[in-house]
């Protein structure tokens, strides 16, 4: 009995999710680890608070668990699944590299160069996706909208700075 109810919970419903939430754990503890330099800098008045930040980017995380797990479940014999999975793993490197280029490294001009190719990251993720399952490609349009606006937060950041 217990091994027909493992055979039935799908691994990836557990896997998925972990790996998003290390993705976010390890962002999360290289921001706090600048967070004393990040209060020296120079920000523009329309930088958000950390509240919001926080809030946004679960939102934003969570989404892409959803689209992931939409993409894994229902569409892994596509053509460029492995791909997309790649995508996906190099969006969270991309995602965590941003932060310890921003935070730890103090590197603001380096951090906006990776924030454009998150960009591009995430753009042809929503490509590839559309093709198959437009819901969870617009799943992360919250995700770009948010990475264009830190984008251009980062930028203006590194020009005062």
């Amino acid at each position: 009995m217990e091994s027909g109810l493992i055979y039935k919970l799908k691994l990836n419903y557990l896997f998925i999710p972990l790996f998003v939430v290390i993705t976010g754990s390890a962002a999360s503890y290289f921001a706090d680890c600048g967070m004393a330099w990040y209060k020296t800098i120079n920000l523009p008045t329309w930088t958000p608070s950390n509240t919001l930040m926080i809030a946004a980017w679960t939102v934003i995380f969570t989404l892409a668990s959803l689209s992931l797990l939409i993409i894994w479940n229902k569409h892994s014999s596509q053509k460029n699944f492995g791909l997309i999975i790649v995508l996906f793993i190099l969006n969270a490197l991309i995602n965590v590299g941003w932060n310890i280029l921003f935070f730890t490294q103090q590197q603001i001009g380096l951090a906006f160069f990776e924030s454009i190719f998150l960009i591009f990251d995430i753009i042809l993720l929503i490509v590839l996706i559309w093709k198959f399952n437009p819901f969870a490609a617009t799943l992360l349009f919250p995700y770009t909208l948010w990475v264009l606006f830190a984008t251009a937060l980062t930028l203006n950041v590194w020009m005062i700075n």
